[in-house]
């Protein structure tokens, strides 16, 4: 039984991998930045607080 699992396993692992998503450079700069933001307000706001 394990003798035809772990083949199907590698071969799903595969297709997954070839089909995961292409990264946007542009939208992952834009998000970045916009992340980048927020933890700077949230970082002001902790440190006013103390």
């Amino acid at each position: 039984m394990h003798i035809l699992i772990f083949p199907a396993g590698f071969i799903l692992w595969y297709l997954a991998y070839e089909s995961k998503p292409i990264i946007n450079d542009e939208e992952v700069l834009h998000w970045k930045e916009k992340n980048s933001d927020k933890r700077n307000k949230l970082l002001n706001i902790i440190n006013e607080s103390f």
